[in-house]
């Protein structure tokens, strides 16, 4: 990983901020569980939140026990306080051996949300109050609970400018859909089957499409595009802050960088060639140094050799191969490079149609 202090490799732990480590921290504490639980009635965990009952005078041998089940477990414990406890959104209520729970947010929870005046499509602020009554309904142990922590999340709401007019029917319509009974799957799956096509045809395959969302206008477009049947999903994109501010992060070296596409010059002839890799760079001209490879003759003709300072980086992208392939075929287009020795990017034309 690079950091200001150079590259670092990290040999034990996983990324902060990386999609698959909960779900690969919340399997490799797995195993523990039974260790954990031990003749507990009641336990659940997700990942390293652990909840269970036990007797006042085991509590210290257990925390012992499970810090010594790896070297890297070190187990904080919290116990009741006033017959309330806090576990992960809920608080659990202790009364008089009767267990109850409503919604729970930390003290250092400062209650900022999507504004409902930012530039973001309505059905992500729509998203924000359904996802609250979601959140308490399944906190809350009962109705009454429910209430109280709906108006809490309603105060949140206020104070972000959502007006009630826009919250409470989108909070009513969710109470709706949660409460009322749902159809089964296999009687969803009958409709479906018996239900006609309205053109007679089989369904038409959708495609993904993304746009940067840039107010009304956007939304207007994709109406449109609903309205007129396009095989279509509009995929409404936000432009973060962090994308016209500087990174603070140092640059990766021009050798370590993946992904790219990239232009390899000779100093003497200033011939080109056009390739590209997604693996680091520095991998990709150790090949083209092979006395096999084309790049390599051409500059053993010109008594030069391929170096990383004659390698310029055209562009960079994290998506496919299949994308990086087509801005290769596109660059090499534009810039015809005497180098490249593979003929079936040039017979190739792209062609943009519309629907």
């Amino acid at each position: 990983m690079s950091t200001h202090d150079g590259y670092y490799k990290q040999i034990d732990g996983l990324a902060m901020g990386s999609p698959p480590a909960p779900h690969l921290a919340n399997r490799w504490m797995s195993k523990f569980d039974r260790q954990i639980q031990g003749n507990a009635k009641l336990f659940t965990r997700y990942m390293d939140d652990i909840l269970r009952d036990i007797k006042g005078d085991e509590i210290d041998n257990k925390l012992a026990e499970i810090n010594n089940l790896h070297p890297n477990l070190t187990f904080t414990i919290e116990k009741e306080n006033d017959g309330k406890l806090p576990f992960l959104d809920m608080q659990l209520m202790n009364q008089a051996g009767v267990l109850s729970s409503t919604w729970y947010s930390k003290p250092t929870d400062t209650g900022l949300i999507l504004n409902y005046h930012s530039l973001a499509p309505k059905r992500y602020k729509r998203s924000v109050v359904s996802g609250f009554v979601h959140r308490i309904y399944r906190a809350c142990s009962r109705w009454q609970l429910f209430h109280s922590s709906l108006r809490k999340a309603k105060a949140i709401l206020e104070h972000n400018q959502y007006p009630p007019t826009f919250y409470e029917p989108i909070i009513q319509q969710t109470l709706c859909n949660i409460v009322t009974p749902k159809i089964t799957q296999e009687q969803q799956a009958t409709v479906d089957n018996n239900a006609p096509n309205s053109e007679g045809e089989a369904d038409t395959p959708k495609y993904s499409i993304f746009i940067q969302y840039r107010g009304k206008g956007t939304e207007d477009y994709a109406r449109k595009l609903h309205q007129c049947k396009a095989p279509c999903n509009i995929i409404m994109t936000l432009r973060k802050l962090k994308t016209v501010l500087p990174s603070l992060k140092p640059q990766v070296e021009k050798e370590l960088r993946s992904g790219v596409i990239y232009e390899i010059k000779c100093a003497v002839c200033n011939a080109a060639y056009v390739g590209q890799t997604g693996r680091h760079l520095i991998t990709r001209l150790k090949e083209h140094q092979m006395p096999s490879a084309p790049v390599s003759q051409h500059m053993r003709k010109c008594r030069t050799a391929v170096s990383v300072e004659a390698t310029t980086i055209l562009a960079s992208t994290s998506r496919s191969e299949a994308y990086r392939l087509t801005l290769e075929a596109l660059y090499i287009e534009e810039r015809r490079p005497q180098i490249n020795t593979k003929d079936e990017f040039r017979s190739r034309t792209l062609t943009i149609k519309f629907f």
